[in-house]
């Protein structure tokens, strides 16, 4: 922001510029310059708010489905849930399940493994 003493000084200057013959011409003509920019700015931004307003119209139309879809979502999610809880109080009644491999069997697995890389070539030149 200019303070006074600021505007003084310019308006001291374009006086001698200017002279005094054309000044009140040149000030008008800023005058009108500055006023057709503020109703400029004030029609865009009057136009930028009616386009945020249909935007907030359709956002609140599309909320309105999408949260009657996640209520529905949910409400089935509850039933699920109701009718697999009676499962899985159920015992199991099936055959017990097969043990996998012991440990000295992945020990075995894992001596051969590494059997295998000792044999293999590396890619880099003994020293």
């Amino acid at each position: 922001m200019l303070q006074g003493s600021e505007i003084i000084i310019i308006l001291l200057v374009a006086l001698v510029v200017l002279g005094p013959k054309r000044l009140p011409e040149v000030a008008r003509k800023l005058g009108n310059w500055s006023a057709e920019l503020r109703r400029a700015a004030r029609d865009f931004r009057v136009g930028l708010d009616a386009e945020v307003a249909d935007l907030k119209q359709v956002g609140d139309e599309l909320r309105k489905p999408i949260g009657d879809a996640k209520d529905a979502v949910r409400d089935v999610g509850r039933d699920v849930d109701r009718a697999t809880g009676d499962l899985r109080r159920l015992d199991w009644v099936g055959p017990d399940p097969v043990a996998g491999p012991t440990s000295a069997d992945a020990l075995e697995d894992l001596a051969e493994i590494e059997g295998r890389q000792e044999d293999t070539p590396s890619d880099e030149p003994e020293p």
